[in-house]
C-alpha cells in the first residue's frame, strides 16, 4: 500500500515524464488524468506500464541470482546464510568452483571470502594444487568469487570445458570422502597375540 507522499512523489515523476516525452498538444491531457487518479487507478496504472519493477523481476536475468534461488541445477560444496559454493560448470581445473552471495550486489560480503577460504582448504588437502588463486569477477551486476586450483599454469583466462552434472558430482564426493583410518587392534588382542608368539631357544 502506498503513503500519501509515496502516492504524490509517483505523480510528480509522471507528470514530469510527460512534460518531456509527450507532444505539446497531448501534456494538458495526460497531467489532468495522472492528477484525477485515486490510489487503485494509479497502482493499476503503474503495474500496466510496468513503471516500477519488482527487484526479483528485475534480477530475473541474472545468471547468479538463478544459481543461488536453485533455478539453475548446480552443485554445491557448502553455503551459509550470505552466499552459496557451487562447482563450476564449465571449470578451468578439478576442483574449480565459485561462490554466489544470495544477493544481487555488486559487493560480495566478507562472509563469502571466508566460505571461499573454508573450502579452498578441502581442495588443497584433497587434490594437492600447487596453489589456489580466490578472485573476484563480476558479472550482470554481481558479484561472485572464483577460486581456482591451479595445478600447472592455469588462470581465469585458460581453457575451460563443459563437464556434465555426474562428474561434477564425482569431484564432490570425491572432495567429501573420509580418509579410512586403520583401526588399531585393542590392547587385550595385542597381548594374546603376544602369548603365542613362540618362546625363544638360547
Amino acid at each position: 500500500m502506498l503513503s500519501d507522499e509515496e502516492i504524490i512523489d509517483i505523480k510528480q515523476k509522471l507528470i514530469s515524464h510527460i512534460e518531456s516525452t509527450f507532444p505539446p498538444e497531448q501534456i494538458l491531457s495526460a497531467k489532468s488524468q495522472i492528477e484525477a487518479m485515486n490510489l487503485e487507478q494509479l497502482e493499476s496504472f503503474i503495474e500496466k506500464n510496468k513503471l516500477i519493477k519488482n527487484p526479483e523481476e528485475e534480477n530475473a536475468g541474472c545468471v547468479f541470482c538463478n544459481i543461488a534461488s536453485g533455478k539453475i541445477n548446480s552443485v554445491r560444496l557448502g553455503e551459509d546464510e550470505n552466499a552459496v559454493a557451487v562447482l563450476e560448470i564449465n571449470p578451468i581445473s578439478k576442483g574449480h568452483f565459485i561462490v554466489v552471495p544470495f544477493q544481487h550486489t555488486d559487493y560480495a560480503p566478507k562472509e563469502a571470502m571466508e566460505l571461499a577460504k573454508k573450502i579452498s582448504k578441502k581442495i588443497r588437502e584433497k587434490f594437492s594444487p600447487k596453489e589456489i588463486e580466490i578472485l573476484k569477477s563480476k558479472m550482470f551486476g554481481h558479484e561472485i568469487i572464483n577460486v581456482l586450483p591451479v595445478y600447472n599454469n592455469e588462470n581465469l583466462n585458460s581453457e575451460r570445458h563443459r563437464e556434465t552434472m555426474e562428474n561434477l558430482e564425482k569431484v564432490k564426493e570425491e572432495l567429501e570422502k573420509k580418509e579410512e583410518v586403520k583401526e588399531e587392534k585393542p590392547l587385550k588382542e595385542k597381548i594374546e597375540e603376544f602369548r603365542w608368539l613362540p618362546k625363544r631357544i638360547p
